[in-house]
């Protein structure tokens, strides 16, 4: 068996099970429930999930994981835009030293509904 991705958390894990289970692909997860006993740092050999396939279905399940990858980068590709005005965020930042907590505001609607 041959090492072939690092998910970066439990949903991405979850995905590439349920894509290589379609699609055939038997695979081993190394440190699979282990690796989620141990919160932190992710240490290749000790706590770090990875995917591992046999050779003969080496190519088959990189292309699979490589599209995965496009198309879930084309899906976040805008820059992420900011929820709270600078106002908002000097408040939360002042409340959340001097009283111990952070309670943001709920942001107000900036499109009309369609007759609800």
């Amino acid at each position: 068996m041959k090492k072939l991705y690092k998910p970066e958390n439990e949903m991405e894990l979850s995905l590439i099970k349920s894509i290589f289970e379609s699609e055939g692909i038997h695979y081993f997860v190394l440190n699979d429930h282990f690796g989620s006993l141990h919160i932190g740092p992710q240490i290749d050999l000790y706590n770090a999930r990875i995917f591992m396939v046999p050779e003969e279905q080496f190519t088959k399940a990189e292309e699979l994981i490589a599209g995965y990858i496009n198309n879930t980068r084309e899906e976040s590709s805008e820059p992420f835009k900011s929820q709270y005005s600078i106002a908002e965020k000097i408040r939360i930042t002042v409340e959340g030293i001097l009283f111990g907590w952070v309670v943001p505001r709920k942001r107000k609607r900036t499109h009309q509904s369609d007759g609800l």
